[in-house]
């Protein structure tokens, strides 16, 4: 500071330096409603990307989901047929023991002379 100035006086020189300041710092309103604005719209940009990244997940899913059931659809008409299959068998194998079962009861007579 110089040393004949007094630092509890506010001179017009100070006044306009401070209100320079304010100025260079100051937003209007219509400036801010320009900037609220654009980020309003960047926020929607990137909103409608992220949307957009979201529908294409989702779809992408769906298309795995769809995949992983008609695998599964074959695979459990596989089995089905396995099953089919194997009860075809187990009562074939039933059937002849029935029979193998009858004829024992009706030659009985027979093998056990024959064993003696």
């Amino acid at each position: 500071m110089n040393k004949g100035v007094d630092p509890n006086t506010f001179t017009q020189k100070d006044l306009m330096q401070h209100l320079l300041h304010a100025a260079q710092h100051s937003v209007t309103h219509e400036e801010m409603a320009v900037q609220f604005s654009q980020a309003e719209g960047v926020a929607k940009d990137r909103f409608n990307q992220a949307e957009l990244i979201n529908k294409e997940r989702f779809d992408l899913i769906q298309e795995r989901l769809a995949q992983a059931e008609a695998v599964n659809k074959e695979k459990i008409n596989e089995l089905a047929a396995d099953i089919k299959e194997q009860t075809r068998k187990y009562d074939q194998l039933v059937l002849r023991a029935i029979i193998v079962g009858m004829l024992v009861l009706f030659f009985k007579d027979e093998i056990l002379n024959g064993v003696v």
